[in-house]
């Protein structure tokens, strides 16, 4: 009989805070399996709303599981949603001797289910989330969303506050980019019922600062070999601007990005992006002295309360 593998630890957070990088750092230790699909969604089922979905979010989801499993999971896939106990067990099947077995779904910081459902099936389970002063997160998201033409808008403060107006709020509803940055509420469910022992906190401009002690001291948390060497100069989701934006955003709406990228030879993937995108510094639009401002006082309270919560001095978010 095949042995079943279970996860026994989780990053949850956040969006925009450096965790497609950081799961190719972690994927080359020989003492970690991470799930080839890095967000599977699986213990937020509950509090998604999939007939919520907007358009270009279905198409960011859309795999053949079946497909994909029978292929022996031999590709990364970036996102999608796993509804199934069998299929969710399944991505754990190449388990071999590893002893960190983990997946990476953001969703799991920002949903009141959650963390009670991981902690109902794995307990024992270590979590950890990244953290990123949430004027700068907001802002990546929104360059994101423009590079990967999922909105049109220019002014990056109506794009946050008629996001927040939105009439359907939710994972792959509306961009959310107000409420993924109040991180206390999020990370105080968990701390109301994990040990504190078995929760660790990183924070992004360290990450920046020093990937490779971050991800060091991520292997200690997780009890592996700390001292494997690992590549960290490869860099995954950087900013960008389209050269079309208009022509990118129809190309996103119709599914045709996510087909190029499910599709297209690896070898192809870096010419098409040079080609459809602009990613020099003078390119991309920065924030505005206004417009962190607006962000510093919406996220003040919340910020002093997960200072106490993480027991981190966060001034400098201030």
């Amino acid at each position: 009989m095949e042995q079943v593998h279970h996860p026994n630890f989780f990053l949850i957070g956040t969006v925009k805070g450096g965790t497609t990088s950081l799961h190719r750092y972690l994927d080359q230790h020989p003492e970690i399996y991470l799930s080839p699909i890095k967000e599977v969604n699986y213990f937020s089922r509950l509090d998604i709303d999939e007939s919520l979905f907007a358009r270009d979010y279905r198409h960011d989801i859309s795999i053949d599981l079946e497909r994909y499993f029978k292929e022996g999971m031999s590709y990364p896939v970036h996102i999608a949603h796993i509804t199934k106990e069998k299929d969710y067990l399944h991505l754990f099947s190449n388990v071999k001797n590893q002893k960190a077995i983990g997946e990476m779904s953001l969703s799991y910081m920002l949903y009141e289910n959650a963390p009670q459902k991981i902690f109902e099936a794995y307990p024992n389970a270590k979590i950890m989330a990244m953290l990123r002063n949430p004027a700068e997160r907001a802002f990546s998201q929104y360059i994101m969303n423009l590079k990967q033409g999922k909105i049109l808008e220019q002014d990056f403060l109506n794009e946050i506050i008629n996001d927040d107006k939105a009439k359907h709020k939710g994972w792959g509803a509306n961009h959310q980019y107000l409420m993924i940055g109040k991180y206390y509420e999020q990370l105080k469910r968990y701390y109301d019922i994990f040990p504190k022992e078995q929760i660790k906190i990183f924070l992004f401009d360290d990450y920046k600062e020093n990937p490779t002690k971050i991800v060091k001291e991520m292997f200690e948390f997780l009890g592996v070999n700390p001292n494997v060497p690992i590549n960290t100069e490869e860099k995954a989701n950087e900013g960008g601007v389209p050269k079309l934006k208009k022509i990118n955003y129809w190309l996103n709406q119709y599914g045709l990005i996510s087909w190029a990228k499910n599709n297209l030879p690896h070898s192809w993937r870096t010419p098409f992006k040079r080609w459809m995108y602009k990613s020099g510094k003078e390119d991309i639009p920065q924030m505005t002295d206004e417009e962190r401002q607006y962000l510093i006082e919406y996220y003040r309270s919340d910020i002093l309360l997960l200072e106490k919560l993480i027991q981190r001095d966060l001034k400098n978010w201030l």
